[in-house]
């Protein structure tokens, strides 16, 4: 029988509801110390329940359960202020950010990198502008955290710093590496944008474009076949009106 586990007041995000039984819910929160978790919230579909208003996704909470297993049974929610508020593409861009977490991320496998880079990027969601790189920073640094650290900083094959006027291809898992130089073609990247994404600057359309280019086929890689909901309804619904 696994050990029992009671955890107070850990800070965490819900990322996704859903309905269990008759009046519950499953929550698949993350947390700091614990990574990704779900948790029974039992009576929480009530009216009278107080918890199903606090148990929705970007707000910061602190979480207690009980756990003997992989399914929890969440016995304290209390908010953590300030409270972001995340509204129109900046809500739809947080779906976004969710459904990429739950994919990516190891259930109980703990990462104050990604917990990080989480927290932060929703108060820059939260902010009036900046939402395309707010994306793409957090793209960057949760492929990090995970441990899926992109080559920045030099050719794989030459060894050699890159270069801000050359051309490079990039293969997933290894590297940049000097390419045709034929313009930009969907596989190549200039020195100079590869080098604002090392930097974390993105300070102009380009570098973004570049940045969304790169950052999309290596989450492809990463993530399979199986595409993200969230991509495709954004797609429905706003066509190109969000750079996700």
């Amino acid at each position: 029988m696994s050990e029992r586990e009671e955890v107070q007041l850990e800070r965490g995000y819900v990322l996704h509801q859903r309905a269990y039984k008759n009046s519950s819910q499953l929550v698949d929160c993350l947390t700091e110390g614990h990574g990704l978790v779900t948790l029974v919230a039992q009576g929480s579909r009530r009216l009278a329940s107080g918890r199903r208003a606090m148990l929705q996704p970007f707000l910061p909470l602190r979480l207690s359960w009980l756990r003997r297993g992989e399914l929890g049974r969440l016995t304290h929610v209390e908010f953590c202020h300030p409270l972001p508020v995340l509204s129109g593409k900046s809500l739809l861009a947080g779906y976004y950010l969710n459904e990429l977490l739950i994919r990516l991320t190891a259930r109980g496998d703990a990462n104050s990198d990604v917990f990080s880079c989480y927290s932060r990027c929703l108060e820059d969601l939260d902010a009036s502008a900046g939402k395309s790189r707010a994306l793409r920073l957090f793209e960057l640094r949760l492929l990090r955290g995970l441990g899926y650290a992109l080559e920045l900083d030099r050719d794989v094959v030459t060894g050699e710093p890159l270069t801000p006027d050359l051309m490079y291809r990039y293969e997933a898992e290894r590297g940049p590496s000097l390419g045709s130089g034929a313009g930009y073609g969907d596989e190549q990247y200039s020195g100079r944008d590869l080098i604002s994404l090392r930097d974390e600057v993105l300070d102009d359309d380009q570098a973004l474009r570049s940045a969304k280019r790169l950052l999309s086929r290596l989450l492809r890689f990463y993530l399979g076949d199986r595409p993200l909901k969230t991509r495709t309804v954004l797609m429905e619904i706003l066509g190109r009106g969000l750079a996700l």
